[in-house]
């Protein structure tokens, strides 16, 4: 936003020279970028005059900065002057129609207030002093109508917009929603198909405008022009927003409704326009200001409390300097008890709240007389929370085993569920809406870290990578009927083969690779045939801890269309948690030698090994040091449905004493007639 000094003080009696009002603006908050000098002519070809500009930076905020006046109020502030507002000519009071004009607010949610005025003019070139305001600022100007539409703009901050009243069809202003593939031809040249639903300013026939953005071709205001209707609205700044975007036009106009205008605004633009052209003699109202004027409050009440405001900012305050700063800046203030009431007025639509009247009055105090002082309060020593030390713990066995981090994206796909091949009832396909996505691809949280997991395992595949052991640790994302519930869940990955070197060897980065890497961190956990769809069927289990499904683990479908086969695995990090997870465990060496036997039997192929094994440790008791299975045997000489099982036993005696071969038999014999009884399992020799 550029000001020109010799504007500004039309307004308000300013006597600091530029640079002082840059510094005073920018310790208030308002950032001046540059203080910069123009040169304008003067009616006599041999002599010019500088003017000083100020280039300032705003804040999405301060909408109200975007005008001429808005600075000025906020000088005289600063400067404890009065603004001198600019001179008006009455319109008269709003209808809907009259004899010239008629206007229809067709999407009221999308424009609460429109005005239209009609003007008999006469085109033609500016004279030197409005060309010379608009120059100091930037702008080009164009004829005497667009000159001071723009400087009405810049003056008041509201945007307007002059329409060739003989070449709008009826005589009739609609604002409505565009139609499905309507298309416009603008000033600039252009015929964008407006998005369906964009907010359009059009007669009985056809689109003159985009309401908020740009005008039209065909009511485009020329030399032939003998009568206007001038323009003044209260658009939705949403609305605004997302046209200007979608089209690609930034606009001095759509740049202002973007941010608010000021609602009481709306009429006074109307109103210091035909006062402008009534001075310059090249214009004059016809009838009545047409349209209706939206519904606003000239002063918001907001409560503020001394004390509050002290404690903030760190200062000494009285509450007569406080009502003193506010009614600098236009809010006058009541005082009840303890708490003042503060009226503000509408063209200040960023303070809603009792905290920005606190900046308000840091910023007139100047936030560079804020003392500073020492920090005062309890000290506590800084420590992590117990979940925070655990997952650190986490993270550091997996690293420990050769397993790297991976970050992902929280949002998901919701066409995940056709490539996963997920039933509709699967909890997967019950994914998070986004209110505002970025993209289709991302338009809800993911309730789970396997896509993004398989997303890395791809593109790595897709780039000649020859294998990888990867994790996340990351947030999924639940439907709740009140608000999602957030879970932490960890998500293993692997595919190709693991390099060796002259400690490791070289292996396959499979199923068993991704499980080994599971029962590290859950020693107890158990595994039974999982029916995950995304999963190949004979490759894939669940994960089980006291009584309760955790988790996954398995290799991806072939379907899923993946280069390589590639293994993944997904465990509620609770879960983990809770175990003993990092702590070291110590036992005792033993005076005895341990002594292995092997044992061997068929059992049917329903039961699971895993069964078998917890069993055999059950009856074993202290004497069993461990129990592992190193061979299964489907194929000649087994029946159809029956497997072998060969499990090594370690076994010790208590005590440093040593096994006699009778003791070993009884211990044997005890394993195999539980096994018999509770697996029918059938001993081999």
């Amino acid at each position: 936003m550029k000001v020109s000094l010799a504007w500004l003080k039309q307004f308000v009696d300013v006597e600091q020279p530029a640079a002082k009002l840059a510094e005073m603006l920018t310790h208030a908050g308002i950032a001046v970028d540059a203080v910069s000098k123009v040169t304008l002519a003067t009616e006599q070809a041999d002599q010019s005059v500088n003017d000083e500009v100020l280039e300032l930076d705003l804040t999405p905020n301060r909408a109200d900065c975007q005008s001429i006046l808005g600075v000025a109020y906020e000088v005289a502030a600063l400067t404890s002057k009065t603004v001198t507002e600019p001179v008006g000519v009455s319109v008269g009071k709003a209808r809907v129609s009259g004899p010239y004009l008629a206007v229809e607010i067709q999407a009221p949610s999308l424009c609460s207030g429109y005005l239209g005025l009609v003007l008999d003019v006469a085109v033609d070139e500016s004279p030197l002093w409005l060309k010379n305001r608009l120059e100091s600022v930037g702008l080009r100007p164009v004829n005497n109508v667009v000159d001071i539409t723009n400087l009405v703009m810049w003056e008041l901050g509201q945007p307007l917009h002059a329409f060739d009243y003989d070449r709008i069809v009826g005589q009739r202003l609609i604002v409505r929603r565009s139609l499905p593939e309507e298309s416009i031809t603008l000033i600039d040249g252009t015929s964008p198909v407006m998005p369906e639903g964009t907010l359009v300013i059009a007669d009985a026939t056809h689109a003159l405008a985009i309401a908020g953005v740009m005008g039209g071709l065909d009511c485009e205001v020329s030399t032939a022009t003998r009568r206007i209707v001038l323009e003044s609205a209260l658009f939705e700044r949403a609305s605004i927003r997302r046209t200007a975007r979608a089209l690609g036009l930034r606009t001095e106009a759509s740049l202002r409704f973007d941010k608010g205008v000021d609602p009481s605004g709306i009429s006074r633009a109307l109103q210091r326009a035909a006062y402008v052209f009534q001075l310059l003699g090249v214009g004059q109202v016809l009838g009545e200001c047409i349209g209706s004027e939206p519904l606003y409050c000239p002063y918001r009440p907001i409560q503020v409390r001394p004390e509050r405001v002290n404690s903030l900012l760190g200062i000494d305050l009285a509450p007569s300097e406080m009502q003193a700063i506010l009614l600098r800046l236009g809010m006058p203030t009541e005082v009840h008890g303890d708490v003042f009431l503060v009226s503000v007025p509408s063209r200040r639509g960023d303070v809603v709240q009792e905290i920005d009247l606190v900046e308000e009055i840091g910023r007139m105090h100047g936030f560079n007389n804020i003392p500073t002082d020492i920090m005062r309060g309890e000290v506590t020593q800084g420590r992590l929370t117990e979940d925070q030390r655990l997952l650190r713990s986490l993270r550091r066995t997996l690293l420990s085993l050769s397993v790297d981090e991976v970050v992902t994206l929280s949002f998901y796909d919701p066409e995940n569920g056709t490539k996963f091949m997920l039933p509709e009832h699967h909890a997967f396909r019950r994914a998070v809406a986004l209110a505002n996505p970025l993209s289709r691809e991302r338009s809800t949280l993911r309730p789970t870290l396997m896509p993004s997991m398989v997303e890395v395992l791809e593109y790595n595949q897709a780039r000649q990578i020859s294998g990888m052991s990867v994790f996340e640790i990351g947030t999924v994302y639940l439907p709740h009927a009140e608000k999602p519930l957030e879970q932490q869940n960890l998500c293993l990955g692997a595919y190709g083969v693991r390099e060796g070197n002259w400690i490791e060897q070289s292996g396959p980065l499979d199923f068993f690779h991704v499980k080994g890497r599971v029962e590290k961190l859950l020693p107890d956990a158990k595994f039974v045939v999982g029916q995950e769809p995304f999963l190949h069927p004979g490759r894939q289990a669940e994960i089980w801890q006291a009584g309760a499904k955790i988790g996954y683990v398995g290799e991806i479908h072939p379907l899923v269309g993946l280069k390589e086969r590639a293994v993944v695995a997904e465990i509620s990090v609770a879960s983990i948690l809770c175990t003993s997870l990092g702590e070291p465990l110590y036992r005792g060496i033993s005076s005895s030698i341990a002594v292995e036997r092997d044992i061997a039997f068929l059992v049917d192929e329903s039961i699971s090994a895993a069964d078998i094994l917890a069993r055999i440790r059950e009856a074993g008791g202290e004497r069993l040091v461990s129990a592992t299975l190193f061979d299964v045997y489907v194929g000649t000489n087994t029946p159809p449905g029956i497997r072998s099982l060969a499990i090594r036993l370690e076994l010790v005696a208590p005590g440093g004493a040593s096994f006699t071969e009778a003791e070993l038999n009884v211990i044997l014999g005890k394993l195999r007639n539980e096994l018999e009884h509770a697996f029918g399992a059938v001993w081999r020799a």
